[in-house]
């Protein structure tokens, strides 16, 4: 064999070795164009249906960050499944447009469902805010809070309220022990005090408890947090108000098994109907507001 044979073999087999040792990143390149690229961003409106059904959710998974390849359809497909059962139309997209005042006031739930990245633009983002702040109600799953970092303080400071750093990247998928806190609301008044499941578990910088109803939390000692354990208080699911509406937050969702569990499914279906009714709450309580003004107007 001539030198050249042997520097051609050398030079594959050192390629072989890099891509092995790198074979995360190159599968990124191959499966995640989108993180490698400036944001996209959507100004064309969908044009949605005029019938959108009695009570119509919005299902938004556009990614301009990491995209959960599997999950998406999976939680989509239990997402329709759970509407059939209980009389709900869901409208899926991921077309960022669609966040105008005038489109998502047709819609009484909002799901950002393993949304990630930059996704809105500045009057997408307006919209969003006004809807859930004048009481609309948005449940953001797993993803929806799974950047590094947000461009957008309302969305981090009102929305998530916990900045995610890692997870478990050598035990990728464990079982542990969630810990329901909570077994009064109705997302979570179906599952026993020791909630045992495997899952993806998201590590944040810090506790969201002060600011948050914490529904379900973590025993770490269950399971390995590796790089960022979080210690004795670990939330993963959690709900508060913003101005007049409400957040439901899941860090649950990685596993296209996820979907398929009858508790977790029960969960979703909780935490949708706990929404429903908030944002029918509100909804209500402004409609006699402003049934009141005129009353006030004729006194003085």
């Amino acid at each position: 064999m001539s030198w050249r044979r042997y520097a051609l073999a050398i030079v594959v087999v050192v390629i072989a070795l890099l891509v092995y040792q790198n074979w995360i990143y190159v599968r990124a390149i191959y499966n995640q164009p989108q993180l490698f690229r400036a944001p996209v961003f959507d100004t064309q409106a969908p044009a949605l249906p005029e019938d959108l059904g009695a009570v119509a959710i919005l299902s938004f998974s556009k990614t301009n960050g990491y995209r959960h390849l599997q999950s998406i359809p999976a939680s989509i497909q239990m997402l329709d499944e759970l509407a059939a059962e209980n009389g709900w139309q869901f409208y899926h997209t991921e077309n960022a447009a669609v966040f105008s005042q005038e489109n998502l006031s047709r819609f009484q739930l909002i799901i950002l469902n393993h949304k990630s990245g930059t996704v809105w633009t500045d009057e997408q983002r307006m919209a969003l805010q006004g809807y859930v702040e004048s009481g609309g109600s948005l449940i953001a799953q797993h993803a929806a809070g799974g950047d590094q970092g947000y461009e957008w303080d309302w969305y981090f400071d009102q929305v998530l309220k916990a900045q995610f750093v890692d997870h478990p990247m050598t035990a990728h998928i464990q079982p542990a022990n969630l810990l329901v806190e909570n077994q009064t609301h109705p997302a979570t008044a179906h599952l026993p005090s020791i909630w045992r499941r495997s899952d993806e578990w998201y590590n944040f910088s810090a506790s969201p408890r002060a600011e948050t109803n914490v529904l379900v939390s973590i025993d770490e000692a269950t399971y390995d947090p590796e790089k960022s354990p979080m210690g004795e208080d670990h939330p993963l699911v959690w709900w508060h108000e913003v101005g007049e509406g409400q957040v439901f937050y899941s860090a649950l969702g990685h596993t296209t098994t996820t979907y398929q569990e009858p508790q977790f499914r029960q969960f979703m279906r909780g935490a949708i109907v706990w929404g429903l009714v908030e944002a029918e709450k509100k909804e209500a309580d402004n409609k006699e507001a402003d049934n009141k003004e005129p009353d006030k107007k004729e006194l003085n």
